[in-house]
């Protein structure tokens, strides 16, 4: 019930008995409705719908009442309730309507507290509390005078907000002087400030470290105010990004749930986002760097350049982008200059160093003792080839030197004694620390990082540049990387903006330096260097026999012997890359909250390689002498390739043109209603050229001098043989590659949010590509997405709960794509690049029978999230649950042979992905600002399950060696399947094949192998953890990042069991493991000397089902203390900040399996090694 408190005794002059119980009554109702929750609008900025004809006043006051919560105080002699007024007010803020009242009337109005006090315009309050709203403006900005956008503007205690603009401004009515207004943005202290008699005010926001809680979020084409997103994001600010690395990407390992990184052979991070999405499409996230999508990867951005990171993973978040967010999209913004800001350096200087690789566990050979045990036992058995001492046949035996002494004393060359000793003198050797020595080296980073910024004028500069040199784990291996970026904004109006943006990266990379492979084809005992300091010869040929037969001296080059060192030494494997990037636009904003938008970027990207061999390398010598031409009778050789060194060289070039007209309207219509809404549309073209050029022989490096084959290049009409008697032929002919690839798009994206508490999104985008099919029903398929948003937490009733800072509710579905650049909707034709050299005609195959339905892949996903705050900020977090259901997913299905074959790449497979995220973070105080802590727990589990895919048949080897082939509907993308071992039947090793039937390693099993082959589980981890914490004790900051994977499965390293072929027999140090093993519980060696199919053993011992182990492990990614120099007690520095640092990574794993091996780097690969970098801050 309403009530107008109304007296007759004197309200005016000295305050009344009367007004302090009414100020009473009101406190203690005010109380009584938060009690029970009551839903109270307080806002003056809180808009009103009052529409009526000839109606009285003391209506008109109980619905504002009920609109607003204020009630109407007045003397009942000063005004008349019972007049009757026609209003007409929709969409109107309380304090207008409050000032039509006054000038209708000629009263005066004013506010004490929740009421409105309505008396004579010839009177005061003895309060003195005289006031009317006011409309205030202001700019925001951090402490580099860079605006800050999304920033949120509320006037304290109420509802009234809202939030800045790309230019850092905003505008606040319904405002009186002595309210106080609160500013919030993640990743910058909280600041309040009181209204004075200003209305316009610049507001300096400093930077302390990001929380969950609140972030600008970027999805490329657009900045929201985080309360208004309705899609799962993530984001990285600068306490993670400010860290020393050389790839940003390492910059993400551990921080955003949901996402998952492995590590490439070079160390560079790849992620999934809430696991696969597709089977044999693009699998990696869409990456965006100022709005556009780029060609390269995260080597092409400067780390240091970096703003901040927003990971979209949902379909509200990401399908702005269409059919290319089904992986999700990482978008980064850098950074830019700010206006009206003075010139600031930032300097940064760092080397990170590691150690040498683990040869024990990258080459996990057996010892050189037990690695001759081995060539004893199995020399001349179990299927070995026999070396009958021919030469024709055995000259390319690539025998170790034991096997080549065993051989030597059973072709009867040398005897008893003189095997016995040479073998005693091998089992002495080990080559490690040769290896170390002489070809291994440790993995150094420097880097030099500057960067200049300000405002000169009306424009804005930001301009950096990045040098950096990069040793890898082999000696003569080194690259060196340039960055260079310039940024500038010109305001040339009020209403125009022009933008230029460019990137210029080279790479230079050198890979002289030997190999993983060489490393681990070389026996143990195998010498770099004989006792006297000269190279060693690690023969490719069984040397004796070269002895015996070949006149090595007589050939162009009589030197035949092979040192890897000699080797590094003598060749400049170079390549050459140039990416440019460049970026120009116009900003036209013609009316308030109304922006247009017109960019263009270009891209290129230049790749040469060019391999230089000199003359004393092996690699020229051995191919020079092979091609020579021997009469083996008469001994006279005729050379068929010049002598000098040789040259391969190709390069290749990709540039992509991409132009987008976009229209953007984001404004507060009025308090309660706020539209932020885009629409565009893209082009763009990409265009790779590749250029071959034939090898160059007989080349000098000095005189560019080349050679002519001095018999001419062989083939039809004229045969040459090489130095064994087989013709050959010389290709001189160039290669060349073209593909192209366009796409258009129309987008549209939408936000509308209602009294700062209620958000709907909508998004919409159609693509269309030369890759799809021309059928428009397929080609212009639109990826959609809605979406709602509630503010659950500044709702009336949960103010009451005063520990509860935020609370939102997030609920999304829609659809994101993907594309399979692998086939086409017409059959292809693979051609090849020149006629044959004996028919003179072009040979063609059918790569892909096509698919005429050729469309994008679908993902349609469901996201529920909560966004939470509490305990003023000190715990924060959120939770998503998501769905995602992939469909006309592009795999290999079985389909008549009547099509002409049996399986083909259609879109018809569907795929789930479901899971639940958890963030968890908290920032306490523990000694004021000088001792602080901050933690970021994040937890995330997806399933993955394929729900539909027609294969009619899959044999075993398909499903062991995994990959495409392995994709079974019903279980995990990447699934381990194994054969179940059933022991030892007559000798003979067996596994299970249909049925329970037992069946040895001489044949392929037949039949479905899913009937016998086990599922072991997933080789991806469906559990994923990471730990932030960072201690902030005075002038120190400590930190570290953990990880977790969790709930998978891999494959241990096994025993190679290697047959007597024609390379070196080198068994793996999991010999004796399998000698001292149960052989009804582990494959044995072979127990039968005649045991001739023991080279077959390899399809089947690496994918025994004993062999799946458990592949969880967390890893201390990273540990890191920063110390900031106190240059403000120096007067010289007092503008300057310095720091110095010192950062570890990859310190520690704990692995939870009882073998010591890293589940994600397996025996007899490189491993990850500790990792230590220091360096420092500066900038002034």
């Amino acid at each position: 019930m309403y009530k107008f408190y109304l007296s007759n005794s004197k309200l005016w002059g000295k305050e009344t008995l009367l007004f302090r119980v009414l100020l009473m009554m009101k406190l203690i109702t005010l109380g009584l409705l938060l009690g029970m929750m009551h839903l109270h609008a307080n806002s003056l900025g809180q808009t009103l719908h009052l529409q009526g004809k000839q109606i009285k006043y003391r209506a008109l006051f109980k619905e504002i009442r009920k609109q607003t919560g204020y009630d109407f105080l007045m003397h009942a002699t000063h005004f008349n309730l019972n007049k009757k007024v026609d209003v007409n007010f929709s969409n109107v803020a309380l304090h207008d309507v409050l000032v039509w009242l006054k000038e209708k009337e000629n009263i005066n109005v004013q506010l004490k507290g929740h009421s409105i006090i309505v008396f004579p315009k010839d009177k005061l309050l003895a309060t003195g509390f005289s006031q009317e709203f006011k409309t205030i403006t202001g700019t925001v900005m951090n402490s580099k005078g860079q605006a800050l956008a999304g920033v949120t503007i509320i006037r304290k205690g109420t509802s009234n907000s809202t939030a800045t603009n790309e230019q850092g401004q905003f505008t606040l009515s319904g405002i009186r002087k002595g309210d106080l207004i609160e500013l919030r943005l993640l990743g910058y202290a909280g600041q309040e400030f009181k209204v004075n008699d200003q209305n316009s005010y610049t507001i300096l926001m400093l930077e302390q470290d990001t929380h969950l809680d609140e972030v600008v979020v970027s999805t490329g084409l657009q900045t929201l105010n985080p309360e208004r997103v309705s899609g799962s994001f993530g984001y990285v600010g600068q306490e993670q990004l400010s860290k020393p690395s050389t790839n940003i990407a390492q910059r993400l390992i551990g921080t955003t749930v949901g996402m998952q990184a492995t590590l490439d052979e070079s160390g560079n991070p790849i992620f999934e986002i809430r696991g696969q999405s597709s089977l044999n499409g693009i699998a990696a996230p869409l990456v965006v760097v100022d709005g556009f999508a780029i060609q390269g990867d995260f080597n092409t951005i400067n780390p240091n350049d970096v703003e901040n990171i927003t990971i979209l993973k949902d379909a509200a978040a990401a399908s702005i982008w269409g059919a290319r967010a089904a992986n999700g999209v990482i978008v980064v913004t850098t950074k830019k200059g700010a206006k009206g800001t003075p010139i600031r350096v930032d300097l940064q200087v760092f080397r990170k160093i590691g150690s040498k690789i683990d040869l024990d566990y990258t080459r996990p050979l057996a010892s050189s003792a037990m690695t001759i045990d081995y060539e004893k036992i199995a020399f001349n058995k179990w299927g070995a080839l026999e070396n009958s001492g021919d030469f024709r046949n055995n000259y390319n035996r690539q025998w170790s030197p034991a096997t080549v002494l065993l051989s030597e004393h059973y072709l009867g060359y040398i005897n008893d004694a003189q095997l016995q000793s040479g073998l005693d003198a091998l089992k002495a050797q080990e080559n490690k620390s040769q290896i170390a020595d002489e070809l291994l080296a440790n993995p150094i980073s420097d880097q030099i990082n500057l960067s200049v910024s300000g405002s000169t004028g009306k424009i804005n500069n930001y301009f950096s540049m990045l040098a950096e040199r990069n040793q890898t784990d082999f000696k003569e291996s080194k690259s060196d990387k340039y960055l260079m970026n310039y940024r500038a904004t010109a305001g040339v109006f009020n209403w125009l903006d022009l933008h230029l943006s460019s990137t210029l990266h080279l790479n230079n990379s050198q890979f002289n330096g030997v190999t993983l492979d060489q490393i681990q084809s070389w026996a143990p005992y195998e010498m770099l260097r004989n006792p006297d300091g000269s190279l060693s010869n690690l023969s490719q040929y069984y040397w004796p026999i070269m002895e015996r037969f070949v006149p090595m001296d007589k050939f162009p080059y009589a030197d035949w012997t092979f040192n890897p060192i000699q080797e590094i030494n003598s060749r400049d494997l170079s390549t050459k890359d140039v990416n440019l990037r460049v970026i120009g636009g116009i900003t036209l904003k013609p009316i308030k909250g109304l922006t247009y938008d017109a960019k263009i970027q270009y891209e290129l990207f230049n790749s040469e390689r060019r391999n230089w061999y000199g003359e004393q390398s092996h690699f020229v010598r051995d191919m020079i002498n092979r091609a020579a031409s021997w009469d083996r009778t008469s001994n006279v050789i005729r050379l068929n390739l010049p002598k000098g060194d040789v040259l391969d060289q190709n390069r290749s070039k990709d540039h992509t043109w991409n132009f987008r007209n976009q229209l953007s309207f984001n404004r507060d219509l009025t308090p309660d209603h706020s539209v932020n809404a885009i629409v565009g549309s893209e082009v763009q073209s990409y265009v790779s050229e590749y250029f071959g050029n034939p090898r160059t022989y007989g080349y000098n490096d000095e005189t560019l001098r080349v050679g002519t084959f001095p018999n001419g290049p062989g083939g039809t009409f004229f045969t040459i043989r090489d130095w064994i008697g087989q013709s050959q032929n010389f290709p001189y002919t160039n290669a060349f590659g073209y593909t192209s690839r366009r796409y258009f798009s129309l987008y549209a994206n939408a936000a509308y949010t209602f009294k700062n508490k209620y958000t709907l999104t909508g998004s919409i985008r159609t693509d269309a590509s030369n890759l799809i099919t021309d059928d428009p029903s397929y080609r212009y398929s639109p990826f959609w997405s809605v979406g709602g948003a509630w503010q659950l937490g500044r709702e009336q009733f949960m103010q009451p709960y005063v520990w509860v800072n935020k609370l939102n509710l997030r609920l999304t579905y829609g659809y994101n794509g993907n594309v399979d650049l692998s086939t086409g909707f017409r059959p292809l034709i693979a051609m090849s690049a020149s006629p044959n050299i004996y028919t003179n005609d072009y040979i063609a195959n059918i790569s892909s029978f096509g698919n005429p339905n050729l469309r994008w892949e679908k993902t349609g996903s469901w996201n529920l999230g909560i966004d939470y705050a509490l305990f003023n900020h000190k715990l924060y977090g959120k939770i998503d649950l998501y769905h995602k259901y992939g469909s006309d997913l592009l795999a290999d299905i079985s389909i008549p042979s009547s099509n002409g074959t049996t399986r083909q790449k259609l879109n018809s497979a569907e795929m789930l992905n479901k899971g639940i995220e958890l963030e968890i973070g908290t920032d306490l105080p523990i000694h004021g600002e000088h001792i602080r802590w901050r933690g970021a727990l994040n937890f995330s589990y997806n399933h993955n399950r394929i729900e539909k895919l027609f294969v009619a048949n899959f044999d075993a080897g398909s499903l062991s060696y995994g990959g495409s082939e392995a994709y079974v509907e019903g279980h995990n993308a990447n699934s381990l399947w194994m054969f179940e071992y059933a022991g030892m039947q007559d000798g003979q090793p067996m596994i299970y094949g249909q049925n329970g039937t037992k069946l040895d390693f001489t044949n392929f099993p037949m039949g479905d192998a899913r009937e016998f082959m086990s599922n072991k589980g997933t080789l991806i981890a469906p559990y994923t953890l990471g730990f932030n914490s960072s201690f902030k004790i005075y002038d120190f900051d400590l930190s570290f990042i953990l990880t977790g994977k969790l709930g998978h499965v891999f494959k241990k390293y096994s025993f190679n069991y290697p047959p007597l072929w024609t390379g070196r027999l080198l068994p793996n140090n999991k010999l004796g493991e399998v000698m001292n093993a149960d052989p009804s519980l582990m494959v044995p060696l072979p127990q039968n000397d005649d045991e001739f199919m023991y080279f077959f053993w390899e399809q089947f011992f690496p994918y025994m089902s004993y062999l799946s182990t458990n592949a969880s492990h967390i890893r201390l990614q990273e540990l890191s203390l920063a110390y900031r120099l106190p240059t403000d007690k120096w007067k010289s520095l007092r503008n300057t900040r310095a720091s110095v640092f010192l950062q570890g990574n990859d310190l520690f794993t704990k692995v939870f399996n009882n073998i010591g091996e890293d589940p994600e780097y397996q025996m007899g690969t490189v491993n990850p090694r500790p990792k230590f970098t220091i360096g420092f801050n500066m900038s002034f």
